[in-house]
């Protein structure tokens, strides 16, 4: 996000009006409260796509947790490996050693 997306959360109490204007415009702001990043203001859209991640992010989870719920700590780790080292063959030799550092 651009430094000019950033707002104090004074300036945002003396002009909410006008903030408010922006985000449903299509902005999104990040409110500062003494010089750190306290929480986002973003339009509804994006919002509701976040929420949509999120919640298919949970489901997936859940789905996995099931299928997986009758191996062992030792099968789990096994197939991560697996599918760890099947990734890395799939990477480009500049990102491999990026990986690898």
């Amino acid at each position: 996000m651009r430094a000019d997306n950033r707002i104090p959360l004074e300036t945002l109490r003396r002009s909410l009006g006008r903030v408010a204007q922006d985000v449903e415009r299509g902005d999104s702001l990040v409110v500062e409260r003494r010089g750190e990043e306290a929480f986002a203001l973003v339009p509804m859209r994006i919002y509701r796509l976040l929420e949509e991640e999120r919640r298919a992010l949970i489901e997936s989870t859940r789905q996995a947790r099931e299928s997986f719920s009758d191996l062992s700590g030792e099968e789990v780790e096994d197939l991560v490996a697996g599918e760890l080292e099947a990734t890395r063959g799939r990477t480009s030799p500049s990102a491999k050693s990026v990986a690898d550092c």
